[in-house]
């Protein structure tokens, strides 16, 4: 006769296994949460330290835009005090200018030769006068012309006109002939070290 078992072994085994089963999912779930927790973690830490990185570098911007402010505004200060020592300069030579001028006018005027009026505009300097003959004006253009104040005198025109002249006493003598001139010279700007002296 056969021998029949009758326990429910089957039914134990299947049990067991369910809770084998059971226990491996449970334990790939808590592993699974551990690591899903640590990743999550590392993850937050990164983009904690990014975010300070990334306001650090917000800081240090705004303080070199400050800082770039700052140096526009001393640049654009800078500028002006040179633009005020340029006009100071340029103030100081045309007051020594215009001494050098006189002085070397007087020199270079050669006898018969009167000035009447100078007129000076940026570095040309215009000259009127009389003299008493054509002789005198060309004598005077080339002493300009060798003058190291002036430079390139241009002859504009010449007239001859009769004046009357008075003697000593306030009463009128005999008519002269003078020539009236115009010319224009260059004045020779100064060099920077005269400009210092």
């Amino acid at each position: 006769m056969a021998h029949v078992n009758l326990l429910p072994w089957r039914e134990t085994a299947r049990q067991r296994a369910k809770t084998r089963f059971g226990i491996h999912v449970g334990i790939a779930i808590g592993i699974a949460g551990v690591l899903f927790g640590a990743a999550y973690m590392v993850i937050g830490d990164y983009k904690s330290y990014q975010q300070r990185r990334n306001g650090f570098l917000q800081s240090q911007i705004q303080v070199l835009d400050s800082q770039i402010a700052e140096i526009s505004n001393i640049n654009k200060k800078k500028q002006e005090i040179l633009n005020r020592i340029k006009l100071i300069q340029s103030l100081h030579e045309d007051r020594n200018t215009a001494i050098t001028i006189f002085n070397e006018l007087t020199e270079r005027t050669p006898d018969g030769v009167y000035l009447h009026s100078l007129e000076k505009r940026d570095l040309q300097l215009i000259v009127s006068g009389r003299s008493i003959s054509n002789n005198r004006v060309s004598e005077f253009l080339r002493d300009l012309k060798n003058s190291p104040v002036f430079e390139n005198p241009e002859l504009r025109s010449v007239t001859s006109a009769t004046m009357n002249s008075r003697n000593r006493s306030g009463s009128r003598e005999a008519n002269s002939d003078y020539d009236a001139f115009s010319l224009v010279v260059t004045i020779v700007p100064p060099t920077t070290t005269e400009a210092e002296k």
